[in-house]
């Protein structure tokens, strides 16, 4: 099993937050039959950051570093 990485990606406006959940939900959809079940729920749960102080909010994406390279060409090529 690979250890669990994560991927920290500043978000501005609540639409970039929406944007970015729906961009790595279809993603995980699509790399569902190489996902098992326990990994493709791990990676469904996806930590959001808001610092009050600053108020700036924070996506932390996580999964193995095959998954999370995969997600970064993902968004580099759509």
């Amino acid at each position: 099993m690979s250890h669990e990485k994560v991927i920290s990606m500043p978000v501005r406006e609540i639409s970039d937050l929406k944007l970015l959940l729906a961009t790595w939900y279809k993603f995980l959809q699509d790399q569902s039959d190489r996902l098992t079940n326990e990994e493709f729920a791990r990676s469904l749960k996806t930590p959001i950051i808001l610092n009050l102080e600053t108020d700036e909010t924070e996506l932390l994406f996580t999964g193995s570093e095959e998954l999370l390279k995969g997600f970064k060409d993902f968004i580099l090529t759509a």
